[in-house]
């Protein structure tokens, strides 16, 4: 079952939070620094206040199993910028994902936003597969030397 996150998931949602930053942490120390806590309760509360928010959970058996938090942009054309997608480890293989790109999909086209916008690392190959199965497509490409 999909749901809205609430003001009683807050820590979990900071969790899932700091371990997707860790994995950055880990992979570009260059770009993301160690930080305890990455959102704050009020910064969390006015996300779930936020209009322009997405923050829905995957739930089994009562427990969050998976997040997403995304962003409806509306500059040039309608579009939602997913922020965080992530299924907790023990729930992995299971679809989770899957199912909550497809929730934001379907609220992509009921507000009628033309695309769906995400940033992955190029690292993180696991994560690349997942979204091209889904579909999407290389939007552009960030090059870099870097001078060590």
């Amino acid at each position: 079952m999909i749901r809205k996150l609430t003001i009683n998931d807050f820590e979990i949602v900071e969790s899932v939070i700091a371990k997707l930053h860790k994995i950055h942490v880990d992979n570009r120390p260059d770009f993301y620094i160690e930080n305890e806590h990455l959102i704050s309760n009020k910064e969390y509360k006015a996300m779930l206040n936020n209009q322009d928010k997405i923050s829905i959970a995957y739930i089994v058996d009562d427990k969050i199993a998976g997040v997403c938090l995304a962003t409806i942009k509306d500059k040039f054309e309608k579009s939602i910028y997913i922020d965080d997608i992530f299924a907790l480890e023990e729930f992995r293989h299971q679809g989770i994902a899957t199912k909550l790109y497809k929730q934001i999909e379907s609220i992509a086209k009921d507000i009628g936003a033309k695309r769906i916008d995400l940033t992955v690392w190029q690292f993180n190959k696991t994560a690349m597969k997942f979204y091209e199965s889904l579909g999407m497509e290389t939007q552009r490409i960030i090059l870099e030397t870097r001078l060590e």
